[in-house]
């Protein structure tokens, strides 16, 4: 590679593992044959005038349309637009006009819900099988007639693209309020994605990664590209399995037709893959929330060996957890650090901060505010200049996360400073929390967040999605018995448990702790 570009990642393995497979539904492609699909996308684009700097936006679900598009658009200098299917329908468009879109390819998964906007927009592709699918929109296109049409020959603009332009925007949940768009370079986006994976290849972790794995990504491409999963099997020509909108029994029979070894997912989708009989034996890359400790068990039975990571869309990642030198990979401690102990990526710093902005001591309890700096953090935020100098300061990012340091150097992320519970003065880390009472059997999911209470500030409420049958008074009971054996202090345990019938999820499939403050923080 010249430079770090986008569409050079792929050149090479053309030449050592063109053979290797992407299967995306009924299509299977080699790379070789992906290439030709990919250079023709972009010859078709570039005579309809898409060029350097412009902005597409892209709807779908992960398939080998939506993999080819990261290569074509790179070629022509386009940005593309990573939409989030799952954001409320004024919340995306606002991320699609703010984004400035020029043309959106959309599949017909989503064709007929997004068409009530189709004038807002210049440009539609259609990702569909189906030649006759049509549009209300006036320059519309099909995905596989630009394939068709296109001329299979190198592109002079592929040449010109360099490392520090532009390749990718998307935006943050907006769980806090309108989502932030964050754009990212084709070097800044690269070195992040292939960082994260060679930690994972060089480290003592349980979704250790070669290129010898069939890799699955649960991970929308929506969100950091699948966390660099657009990247890293071209990057290594690893088989590359794409699930589409497949049903969590339908990516079981994915992983078993097709050999998957490894998979990326966020714990919401780790719990519902485990509640699949035929579910295991795989390495799972899981990440977006804390992973409780009863997830974590229930992995381990099912042969899952798993990894926990950190990071996010405004500073990509940032650690992985390992298992400390000196511990056996196969122990019950092993699996308590891989839930919770996170080594920092290299070339990634980070401090964490009190409210003065002072470092606390790294013993293991200290909490504060994280900031991280790293090579491929963004300048801030995209056309949003008084939130980028609130979140990025000389060269650091205040992820406003809590957090502390083992005295091993190892990471512990307790949770949003929006969520946590400050009592007293003192913080609780309700990520703690929730990993105790994940471990009681007939708890399915657990919240905790801050209530307000007019002694202490604050106290801790959790907020409680159970399996079968269960009292407040069992779990405080539960709860009690941690606090005998030293796992958390009497004072965390929270003052009230709420029993809901289900927890709602955010667009990024975490537990949504913003809906549950709003509607019980002040009981």
């Amino acid at each position: 590679m010249r430079e770090y570009i986008v569409h050079e990642v792929m050149r090479k393995t053309l030449i050592t593992d063109g053979d290797k497979e992407v299967v995306s539904g009924n299509t299977r492609l080699t790379y070789s044959e992906l290439y030709s699909r990919v250079l023709r996308l972009a010859n078709s684009l570039k005579e309809l005038g898409v060029k350097k700097g412009t902005v597409v936006g892209v709807l779908d679900v992960n398939t080998h349309r939506y993999f080819e598009l990261h290569y074509a658009l790179s070629m022509l200098g386009a940005v593309i637009h990573t939409i989030n299917f799952r954001l409320p329908p004024d919340q995306l468009v606002y991320t699609m006009l703010h984004a400035e879109d020029k043309w959106v390819f959309v599949s017909d998964i989503f064709a007929k819900a997004i068409s009530q906007v189709a004038d807002k927009f210049e440009n539609w592709v259609l990702m569909t099988d189906n030649p006759e699918a049509t549009f209300p929109a006036k320059n519309v296109y099909h995905y596989e007639k630009l394939v068709e049409q296109g001329k299979e020959r190198e592109l002079e603009e592929a040449e010109k693209v360099h490392e520090d332009d532009a390749f990718s925007i998307f935006y943050t949940t907006g769980t806090t309020g309108r989502p932030k768009g964050i754009m990212y370079s084709h070097k800044n986006i690269l070195i992040g994605a292939l960082q994260l994976f060679h930690h994972l290849s060089l480290h003592r972790t349980g979704a250790k990664v070669s290129n010898e794995d069939v890799i699955m990504p649960l991970i929308p491409f929506f969100h950091i590209h699948a966390w660099g999963v657009a990247f890293f099997p071209a990057y290594v020509g690893t088989k590359l399995v794409l699930p589409g909108a497949a049903t969590p029994a339908e990516q079981v029979k994915l992983i078993k037709n097709e050999g998957v070894t490894w998979l990326n997912m966020v714990p919401t989708q780790l719990h519902m893959l485990l509640n699949e009989p035929e579910f295991g034996n795989v390495k799972v890359l899981t990440g977006g929330s804390p992973l409780t400790s009863g997830l974590a068990t229930q992995a381990v039975k099912r042969g899952v060996k798993f990894s926990l990571i950190y990071g996010g869309s405004d500073q990509l990642g940032t650690a992985i957890s390992v298992v400390p030198s000196g511990i056996s990979e196969s122990s019950e401690e092993a699996t308590e650090w891989l839930r919770k102990g996170m080594k920092l990526l290299p070339m990634v710093e980070a401090s964490i901060r009190d409210d003065d902005g002072n470092e606390v001591p790294h013993d293991g309890k200290t909490i504060g505010t994280l900031w991280v700096k790293s090579p491929w953090l963004p300048m801030g935020y995209y056309k949003a200049p008084e939130l980028s100098a609130e979140a990025y300061k000389d060269g650091w990012f205040r992820t406003g996360d809590l957090a502390f340091f083992y005295p091993n150097g190892l990471l512990y992320v307790a949770g949003r400073e929006g969520y946590a519970v400050k009592s007293g003065g003192e913080w609780i880390p309700t990520g703690i929390l929730e990993a105790v009472l994940s471990e009681h059997p007939a708890v399915e999911h657990v919240a905790v967040i801050p209530m307000y209470d007019e002694r202490w500030g604050q106290r801790p409420l959790a907020v409680i999605q159970a399996r079968s049958e269960i009292s407040e008074t069992e779990l405080r009971n539960y709860m009690m018995n941690s606090v005998k054996e030293g796992k958390i202090a009497k004072f965390w345990i929270p003052d009230k448990f709420i029993f809901v019938d289900e927890i709602p999820l955010t667009s990024a499939g975490k537990l949504n702790k913003a809906i549950l403050k709003q509607k019980y923080s002040n009981l």
